[in-house]
């Protein structure tokens, strides 16, 4: 609200005018409308997405909202502010992914004091929603592309997967007496991998045996899979040609850290050439490096004691290798300077992009916007 006043003769005058923010909308040629509103938070069918700023210096502040263009062509949402020592901009517009588009999200934070400052870049999200390695998810459905975990300055935990496959407690149904992991697995549908990492000794050495019960396909040759743990032979797999279908198994690596980073990774994926390439695993068995444990012994859950660590992958005891709760970036801004986050979300009707198994990047993205809307102008 602005406030004047004015002296005419003997009377005063007193002027009032409001300001009122308002929502802005942008969207694709073809596609329906999404939303910035008036408090700078982008609003999607699932939910809304806000942005807080944390640090020394920094202050709340109330975005300017406001329609911009970029490229001279791609309709987009803009929202400004002045947050203390730093600015804040979010900027949101629509690319043409099929097949119900994605919008763009940018997140630029700005040093405006001349000294160097760290700040926290927290996403509000909704309540239910499940932060992952890079994507969050709403109901299985994956609402949100994040920038890698690893660049946030998050503390992760001695293990926990680290993939954007999905936990499917009881799935499995093995036949005759078995440790009760080979009841659950994890699934990378869609086709990507299975990632989890554990803490060891760095360049340690271990053996690592993984668990697999196919509960689905009857006939070899259908889900074939690629296991590669670090520091040793990789292996591939068809657990009906190895096993049989509800037939526990297991497989054996003898395991280093090989780049010494303190951590050693499991990875299993769908074989390129396999029908179906979403990966299945059940169970983790990590045990000291020496000679190895008998792996029949292993199945039947006699040995979990003498593990260092046991996953009951896609069960009870798994876990992120991220905690849940705040989402946030830590980023670390030079004098005047500035750095950039960049999400994808999910428009009405589609999903955000899941790195491993789509080839979308911001540039492409943006890329795409722009040349569809020059040619919509041309026509």
């Amino acid at each position: 609200m602005n406030v004047r006043l004015q002296t005419v003769g003997t009377f005063v005058l007193l002027h009032v005018s409001f300001a009122f923010a308002a929502d802005v909308s942008f969207t694709s040629p073809g596609f329906p409308p999404s939303q910035m509103n008036a408090a700078g938070r982008l609003v999607e069918d699932w939910g809304e997405v806000g942005v807080k700023l944390g640090g020394e210096g920094v202050a709340d502040a109330a975005p300017s909202v406001s329609s911009v263009k970029l490229d001279n062509a791609i309709p987009a949402a803009q929202a400004a502010s002045r947050c203390g020592a730093v600015g804040l901009t979010l900027t949101a517009f629509r690319a043409p992914a099929f097949p119900a588009g994605v919008d763009v999200l940018t997140v630029r934070v700005e040093e405006k004091q001349g000294r160097a400052a760290n700040v926290t870049v927290a996403l509000d999200l909704p309540a239910k929603a499940h932060a992952g390695l890079r994507t969050v998810r709403l109901g299985g459905r994956p609402v949100l592309t994040l920038p890698p975990r690893e660049e946030s300055g998050e503390k992760p935990r001695e293990w926990g997967h680290c993939d954007e496959a999905s936990s499917l407690p009881g799935w499995a149904k093995p036949a005759g007496p078995c440790d009760p992991a080979f009841r659950s697995i994890r699934a990378g549908m869609g086709g990507v991998p299975i990632i989890y990492r554990f803490a060891v000794r760095p360049n340690s050495r271990a053996n690592v045996v993984l668990g697999f019960c196919e509960s689905h396909w009857d006939q070899a040759g259908q889900r074939r899979m690629v296991c590669r743990v670090e520091g040793a032979t990789l292996q591939e797999l068809d657990p009906i040609a190895r096993w049989g279908r509800h037939k526990p198994g297991a497989l054996l690596f003898d395991a280093r850290d090989e780049d010494g980073d303190g951590r050693i990774s499991v990875v299993v994926r769908g074989a390129a050439e396999a029908r179906d390439k979403n990966p299945i695993l059940n169970a983790i068995w990590i045990f000291p490096a020496g000679p190895p444990p008998d792996l029949s012994q292993v199945i039947a859950g006699k040995l979990n004691a003498k593990a260092l660590r046991y996953v009951d992958v896609g069960g009870q005891n798994d876990q992120s290798l991220y905690p849940g709760g705040k989402l946030e970036y830590r980023l670390s801004l030079p004098a005047r300077g500035s750095q950039e986050l960049t999400f994808f979300a999910a428009c009405k009707g589609g999903s955000a992009p899941i790195p491993d198994a789509s080839a979308w990047t911001a540039e492409t993205l943006r890329r795409a916007a722009r040349e569809v809307w020059r040619d919509w102008q041309e026509r």
